[in-house]
């Protein structure tokens, strides 16, 4: 029991919820995008085109500043914002700006009581920071704080996104309920076509992203590396570092695998040999040449092509010569269509 103290004064001091690490980032992509949104202007085209609302296209680059670690609080459970931007309007206020990356393939239906907590602990700090002359004047205002959620999970995205959905029977109160509401980007729902109708580092690292199986990462990847040849050579090194995290995990951290890939990726090969590459590095090195790795490598391949025949499916399942499996392999990659592989089988 707190006694004795203003809460207030208490907050301040102590903030209202335990003091404890952030979670551990588990996978590559959180600190790839915090890196790359971390660059106001990668941060600003992200807003004017995925977020879209009508009073950032006015924004400038100019007008954003990094807020540094120590601005970003937690929620409840110690786990902070991902990214806090200060956004200076035309009349001298001052606009926050913050993102939560939900990079995980389950959704969070404490979404919106972590983003209450968030607004409620930077406001407080912001309120006690003021003189209390200033701030009990009459026209003192709090900065507004704008919540983005960022979603990259392939699970529909069903958590409610507003604190009056949040509490028990929130429709019968109406406005005498407290509220507030976030923007949701949800990867999912967004067109490829879209994202690749411009060419940045976090556009392209958004569209490789949609891409989680191996044939169709693979040609993502060698999309990408086309593109960022017209960008500046910082932000082809920031885009190549995102994609060697990403194939570390995948190739089990086994950096001469991923040295190979990116050799690959970046050459002129044709497309079918490139993807045999691949699926080589991520099946033949990754599973240390089983069996069942190298019977899913060839089948991937075919399923490009057309459908395959029940009998000739049977037939590779069975197969346990893993000289001739990598044989089939190289061939899958070649062939035009699954009658030219049969007979040459």
């Amino acid at each position: 029991m707190i006694s004795n103290k203003n809460i207030l004064e208490f907050t301040a001091e102590k903030s209202i919820i335990t003091e404890k690490e952030s979670l551990p980032t588990h996978q590559p992509y959180d600190k790839g995008y915090k890196k790359n949104l971390s660059n106001p202007k990668e941060f600003l085209h992200f807003l004017k085109k995925y977020v879209k609302e009508e009073w950032m296209q006015e924004l400038t680059e100019a007008q954003l500043r990094l807020c540094d670690k120590e601005f970003i609080d937690k929620d409840y459970e110690g786990r902070a914002a991902n990214l806090i931007y200060e956004v200076s309007r035309k009349d001298g206020r001052k606009i926050y700006v913050f993102i939560l990356q939900e990079l995980q393939s389950s959704v969070d239906y404490t979404m919106i009581f972590r983003i209450l907590i968030y607004i409620i602990n930077n406001l407080l700090r912001y309120f006690l920071s003021i003189e209390k002359k200033v701030r009990e004047r009459a026209d003192f205002r709090l900065p507004a704080m704008v919540p983005i959620v960022f979603y990259n999970g392939k699970e529909k995205w069903t958590a409610v996104r507003s604190l009056k959905e949040y509490q028990a029977d929130g429709h019968v109160f109406g406005e005498y309920l407290l509220n507030l509401k976030y923007y949701l980007v949800n990867l999912s729902d967004i067109e490829a076509e879209y994202i690749l109708s411009t060419n940045t580092v976090i556009d392209n690292i958004m569209y490789c992203d949609k891409f989680r199986e191996k044939i169709e990462l693979a040609t993502a990847l060698r999309t990408a590396y086309n593109r960022i040849q017209e960008l500046e050579r910082q932000e082809q090194t920031a885009f190549e570092g995102w994609v060697k995290a990403i194939l570390l995990s995948v190739c089990g951290n086994k950096e001469a695998v991923v040295k190979e890939v990116l050799n690959w990726t970046g050459s002129g090969e044709e497309d079918m040999e490139f993807k045999y590459n691949i699926i080589r590095a991520f099946e033949e090195e990754r599973e240390e040449g089983k069996i069942e790795g190298k019977i899913e490598a060839v089948l991937e391949l075919l399923e490009e092509k057309r459908k395959i025949p029940d009998e000739i499916i049977e037939k590779i399942e069975g197969q346990s010569d893993t000289t001739i499996l990598k044989d089939w392999l190289k061939l899958a990659a070649k062939v035009s269509d699954i009658k030219e592989f049969i007979e040459k089988m």
